[in-house]
């Protein structure tokens, strides 16, 4: 099964629920933490993109994952129709789900990121002061994206 970097997780998690039965009390999740004035988008700068060599014009599109948030947690960096960077900021849950049953033993994982792991579809997670953030698109970007996102948290 194919799944989508930041929205795998709801994806797993509901097919867990579809593989044991009806629930009978479902207890609300908590959010995710988003900072930057809950703007996930605000996470890259213009003068980012630019030392990013991430060609012009930069369209960054807010989403919610799952779209039930009452925030957008979600950010997809698109040039020419093509995804470029998406940051996604998750819960506690999310990071641990994926860190225990979703976590690739083929990447290496970069060392100066706190908390950093790559998932089995690529995405890297990293966790610092209370976030937990997912960055996926290009392979290239994931690793630089994350150190900018790690100075500002």
């Amino acid at each position: 099964m194919s799944l989508h970097p930041v929205r795998g997780t709801w994806q797993l998690l509901l097919a867990a629920v579809a593989a044991t039965g009806p629930i009978r009390a479902l207890a609300q999740p908590t959010p995710p933490k988003v900072p930057f004035s809950n703007q996930a988008c605000a996470s890259i700068s213009e003068a980012d993109l630019t030392s990013l060599h991430i060609p012009s014009p930069v369209a960054s599109k807010p989403d919610r994952a799952p779209a039930t948030l009452q925030v957008d947690n979600v950010c997809s960096y698109t040039h020419g129709g093509t995804l470029e960077a998406q940051v996604g900021y998750q819960t506690k849950g999310d990071y641990d789900a994926n860190s225990q049953g979703n976590r690739s033993t083929k990447r290496k994982t970069p060392s100066d990121l706190p908390g950093a792991f790559y998932d089995k579809q690529g995405g890297l997670w990293f966790t610092k002061n209370g976030y937990y953030v997912v960055v996926s698109g290009r392979s290239a970007l994931r690793e630089p994206v994350a150190r900018i996102i790690v100075k500002r948290l």
